[in-house]
């Protein structure tokens, strides 16, 4: 569907029409100057020979030939009414006398030779001039004096002209309140903008025109209620972190107080085992010794665990110092093939606990997607704070297939959800050298309750 501009559409169309309208008032006056002339001169032809006829008479004697001194006077007086040239030729057919009446310079947009290929060759009129009783003593040609006709013509074209000037004056005295009143929908497309990039306080002002106004009434509403909804399905999924995290911390705590415990005495107890069993029963030995290698194994499966569940040192090292953790624990465990650096800019420390939590999650999850399913061999995390805004990058040079959504992984889906109750945004883009950029941009102050969820907890 093709979009068009209304302002300017109205200006174009009422343009167009002013200028056919102008062109086609200028080719009904051509044509019509054209079939008077061509229905003027034969018609006048007679009377002005007869009046040629009459000067003749007076000014020569009988029977003599000779048009020699003939002014013709006698033409002044329909000269007046008609725009003619008249030129008399004697029997010889050599010219005696030409006179041109309503005489006029032709206008330089519109000249005579161009006034004589529109009116054509056809509008004259020849006849013999005669002479008491019967003899003829010349011939009369009569044409239009296209100069004069010309004028006639550029005076009425120059009256068409300042019409069509006034219309186009008056398209513009229109366009100008036209856009006037529809200059605030820039600022409604201004809005919707915002309202699509995300920012949901945006609200339109008030209007002259009651149409808009009631679009900025119903969108000011629209969006108000979709930033509370929105506040509050973030207020609801921060709450829902907070609940995920506590548990994690729970069971993080209980794995390590109790099966932690368990397994150290199971630990102590294997290594009694198997000192007692090397003195009286070594044919146990070897029992005691595996029940020790799998006990430390299990050892090493439940801080793998409480890893995973809560990061060692986060609350009380902060953010940086578990990042740079967990680059030196997946640099080590990779061995060599692959290889992960951590970049920080700027001061992420005082920053909420949910923020740090989530944070940290979304690079563990980022830098185990890249490892996992793209083979990547190098994973360059980078962390700039500016003060208002904070941004996460991760970036790796694993496999990627063009057209790709990154819409499946339940591990995407986490971290989409975590940065939605930020308030943030997440993105993922392929990189033009290859792999893949996970991009994190939220708020400096993120993962703090609101004043509202504050006085809400309180009176629960």
């Amino acid at each position: 569907m093709k979009r068009v501009d209304l302002k300017r559409i109205l200006l174009m169309r009422i343009t167009l029409f002013a200028l056919v309208l102008l062109f086609c008032a200028i080719a009904v006056t051509l044509k019509q100057t054209r079939d008077r002339l061509h229905a003027d001169i034969p018609r006048t032809g007679g009377t002005m020979k007869q009046l040629i006829e009459t000067e003749i008479a007076r000014a020569t004697p009988p029977f003599v030939r000779d048009l020699h001194g003939i002014e013709l006077t006698g033409l002044e007086g329909i000269g007046r009414l008609v725009h003619f040239c008249a030129a008399v030729t004697d029997i010889y057919s050599r010219p005696v006398v030409q006179r041109c009446f309503g005489d006029a310079e032709a206008p330089r947009w519109l000249p005579a030779s161009l006034m004589r290929s529109v009116v054509g060759e056809e509008a004259r009129y020849i006849g013999p001039v005669g002479k008491y009783p019967g003899i003829k003593v010349g011939e009369l040609t009569v044409t239009p004096n296209f100069a004069s006709v010309a004028q006639s013509v550029w005076s009425d074209i120059r009256n068409l002209l300042i019409i069509t000037a006034g219309v186009l004056l008056l398209n513009v005295l229109v366009y100008l309140p036209v856009r006037r009143v529809l200059r605030p929908t820039d600022d409604i497309l201004r809005g919707l903008g915002r309202m699509e990039a995300g920012d949901l306080s945006v609200r339109l002002p008030s209007f002259e025109l009651i149409e808009l106004q009631r679009i900025s009434d119903v969108f000011n509403h629209l969006a108000e209620r979709l930033e509370n909804t929105m506040g509050e399905q973030r207020e609801l999924a921060r709450r829902l972190l907070e609940v995920r995290e506590e548990e994690r911390r729970r069971l993080a705590r209980e794995l390590h107080d109790e099966l932690g415990q368990c397994l150290t005495s199971i630990q102590a107890e294997a290594a009694y085992a198997r000192e007692l069993a090397h003195d009286q029963l070594p044919a146990l030995t070897p029992s005691a010794e595996a029940i020790s290698r799998i006990t430390a194994h299990m050892m090493e499966v439940l801080q793998l665990i409480l890893r995973e569940l809560r990061p060692v040192g986060l609350e009380a090292f902060g953010l940086a110092a578990s990042l740079e953790q967990l680059i030196d624990s997946r640099n080590r465990s990779s061995h060599g093939r692959c290889l992960h650096t951590l970049t920080i800019d700027g001061d992420v420390g005082g920053l909420a606990d949910n923020l740090n939590v989530s944070l940290y999650r979304i690079v563990q999850e980022s830098l185990t997607n890249a490892q996992k399913h793209a083979d990547a061999r190098h994973i360059a995390v980078t962390l700039r704070c500016d003060g208002n805004e904070l941004r996460l990058y991760v970036d790796d040079d694993g496999r990627s297939e063009p057209g790709s959504t990154f819409d499946g992984g339940l591990g995407v889906l986490g971290m989409r959800e975590r940065v939605q109750a930020l308030g943030g945004r997440l993105t993922l883009t392929l990189r033009d050298e290859g792999g893949l950029r996970v991009e994190v941009v939220v708020p400096a102050d993120a993962g703090r309750p609101s004043p509202a969820a504050n006085v809400q907890e309180m009176h629960a």
